[in-house]
């Protein structure tokens, strides 16, 4: 790997890690809050599909039925 406008390029050694991270932009992990709010969007959609298949159970229709026959039973 030679290259004319750096002849050393062959003999130069690769730099240490701690000085490769330095070297890092601030503005690196720019997409970070992107990612953040997908996956909180999967995760809450993923939530209200499973609180939607719990409700739409006949365990749950049934509980509701019995709540609402009793209020109305009780004189409202």
């Amino acid at each position: 790997m030679f290259s004319p406008a750096c002849p050393d390029a062959v003999t130069r050694r690769p730099l240490p890690l701690t000085v490769r991270l330095r070297r890092v932009p601030a503005d690196a992990d720019r997409g970070i809050t992107t990612t953040e709010y997908a996956l909180c969007i999967l995760t809450a959609a993923a939530f209200a599909g499973i609180m939607f298949a719990i409700a739409k159970s006949q365990a749950v229709n049934d509980a509701f039925t019995g709540i609402v026959i009793n209020a109305l039973g009780n004189g409202f």
